[in-house]
């Protein structure tokens, strides 16, 4: 049971590592250059502070609420977070990027101007992390049954269903 529980907290720790890691990252998000990026410029309004832990990891992080101004004179508003932008950057013109994946202008985000390699790095990321909690999930299945049911009935069954 012990391991289960140490492979619990395994899944626990990495996703806040990964969610700590990812937050650092302003872009949108677009790894692809389609949609393309579309130059924006946002106007910061309230924020609001969470922490210490949280859906964006370790540490204290802003989410604040943005007006973007689109190239195509349309107004947004909408809230970033990992702190893209912070209350320093309330009443100055910020640059952004809009990049929208659905048809009318749906499904969009927002963020800072980065390199597309960025997004690329943190998509990559997501795969490990992926794999990493599947691996680990199974993990966590084994030390379940392992402990419940016990180990020599573990391998009666597995003898048994060879024997067939």
């Amino acid at each position: 049971m012990a391991t289960a529980l140490a492979l619990v907290a395994g899944i626990v720790l990495s996703t806040v590592v990964f969610d700590t890691v990812a937050s650092f990252y302003p872009g949108t998000g677009a790894v692809k250059s389609t949609p393309p990026e579309q130059p924006a410029e946002a106007l910061v309004g309230d924020c609001q502070r969470v922490g210490p832990v949280s859906g964006d990891g370790l540490g204290y992080w802003w989410h604040c609420g943005v007006t973007v101004r689109t190239r195509d004179g349309r107004e947004v508003e909408t809230v970033v977070e990992h702190s893209v932008v912070t209350p320093r950057d309330r009443g100055k013109a910020v640059e952004f990027r809009e990049v929208c994946y659905g048809k009318d202008n749906s499904d969009c985000r927002y963020g800072r101007p980065v390199a597309r390699v960025w997004a690329l790095a943190l998509s990559m990321m997501g795969i490990v992390r992926i794999g990493l909690l599947l691996l680990l999930a199974v993990g966590v299945s084994f030390a379940l049954v392992r402990a419940v049911v016990g180990v020599p009935a573990v391998i009666a069954w597995y003898n048994r269903r060879n024997k067939r």
